[in-house]
């Protein structure tokens, strides 16, 4: 059990101290690729200017060169004088450098008003939320997942506005699954195909039978088996809200997995039977699981690359951890730390704490407008304090000197863990 740092029960039951550097580290980069595209936008705006004032010269140029030629009287007329010639041919020549100068602008002025490449900042923003969701997972987070032989395996994610897509690069399995592999000496009881009439029970070892599917949504959980594993046989779609359901459903499936018959319940030592190789399928996916790789990152309905602004997917997360980050800042012990207590063992309390000025270093580097977001999620100044501190300027000359300026911040070098014995 998590608590927080003044020993009150914590809402989750994730680390949220890793969760929490782990999320600064993507955000970070998030934003980096969001400034990085802010500056381009603002140097194809500066040189579109620029193209503008040039070609504004240009034009004045051409006028003065007309206004100055036009006192010569510029003629092709058979009577014309020399110079009237001369400033004819001259004028042409203005005129033909200047348009050939307009054209090379006009080239200029397109390539610089021209978007910069949103889609390689999108990338990067993506790898960095990949980053983040490939280790960790935000509170609260519902998970679905499924694998099926000779096909692969993959999962989902939900948390508030994101949905993340998993592929399982490294599934238990990648054909069926002998069922005694995994729960030696399996005997249920389940609906039989007869020569004559409907399926009737009975009790059936599954030692030689075949794991050929899973799917999990949440708690509920659904096996498909068959009675052979070299070929195809009959078989059964097992059904139940939880891993360790005291009832499960079972539909028998024919060759090709069709249902035949009516569904039925399943009991007692069944029941239990069907749960262990639940429970051994569940805890055999678990590597799996660990060792995912994001496929896709969903705000709302939209995909995260198919997104205009880097950044938003760092404000989306920011917003999602705000106010667990200024909760555990107000009721962490130590100013300058955010830090959790987890009960380990009875009379022993494990604390973790990471230093807020290591955290902040993770985003220093960017511009104000995105350091202000971490600042504003509970990372910056002591939240608790806040609200309530008074500025040197505010206070008359006699008050700001009797004030005592405030003591330094203890400071931690690295997140690190320590035991503690409760009192």
């Amino acid at each position: 059990m998590y608590r927080y740092g003044d020993g009150t029960p914590f809402p989750f039951e994730e680390n949220f101290i890793d969760i929490v550097a782990a999320a600064v580290e993507s955000c970070a980069a998030m934003f980096a690729s969001a400034a990085q595209l802010d500056q381009l936008r603002a140097r194809a705006r500066d040189a579109k200017r620029d193209a503008d004032q040039e070609g504004a010269k240009l034009a004045a140029l051409e006028r003065s060169i007309e206004g100055a030629v036009s006192l010569s009287q510029p003629s092709v007329a058979k009577d014309a004088t020399l110079v009237q010639q001369t400033a004819l041919r001259a004028l042409e020549g203005a005129r033909h450098a200047i348009a050939t100068s307009r054209a090379a602008l006009e080239k200029r002025t397109v390539a610089a008003a021209a978007e910069p490449r949103i889609d390689r900042a999108m990338q990067t923003s993506f790898a960095a939320a990949a980053a983040f969701f490939d280790r960790h997972q935000l509170p609260r987070t519902a998970w679905t997942w499924s694998w099926k032989a000779n096909v692969g395996a993959a999962a989902t994610a939900f948390a508030a506005r994101f949905t993340i897509t998993f592929d399982l690069i490294e599934p238990p399995w990648t054909g069926p699954a002998r069922v005694g592999a995994l729960v030696p000496g399996l005997v249920a009881k389940l609906p039989r195909k007869r020569l004559i009439g409907k399926p009737a029970p009975a009790k059936i070892h599954l030692d030689k039978a075949a794991l050929v599917e899973v799917e999990r949504d949440g708690e509920e959980l659904a096996l498909v088996i068959r009675e052979q594993a070299q070929k195809p046989s009959v078989g059964w779609r097992l059904t139940m809200d939880r891993v360790a359901a005291s009832t499960v459903t079972c539909a028998m499936l024919d060759e090709d997995g069709k249902p035949i018959g009516v569904e039925t319940e399943l009991g007692g030592e069944d029941a239990v039977a069907i749960s262990r190789l639940a429970a051994a399928v569940v805890e055999a996916m678990q590597p799996a699981l660990a060792q995912r790789r994001t496929r896709e990152v969903m705000i709302g309905k939209v995909a995260l690359r198919t997104l205009s602004d880097p950044g938003e997917p760092g404000r989306a997360l920011l917003e999602l951890l705000s106010p667990t980050i200024r909760t555990m800042c107000q009721k962490s012990r130590v100013p300058g730390e955010i830090s959790l207590k987890r009960d380990i063992a009875d009379g022993k309390r494990e604390e973790l704490f990471v230093s807020r000025v290591l955290l902040a270093a993770k985003y220093a580097s960017l511009p104000p407008e995105y350091r202000k977001l971490f600042d504003a999620a509970g990372l910056g100044r002591d939240v608790a304090s806040k609200d309530d501190e008074e500025t040197d300027t505010d206070r008359r000359p006699e008050q700001r000197a009797s004030v005592p300026p405030p003591p330094p911040l203890p400071l931690r070098a690295a997140p690190h863990a320590k035991t503690l014995m409760a009192s």
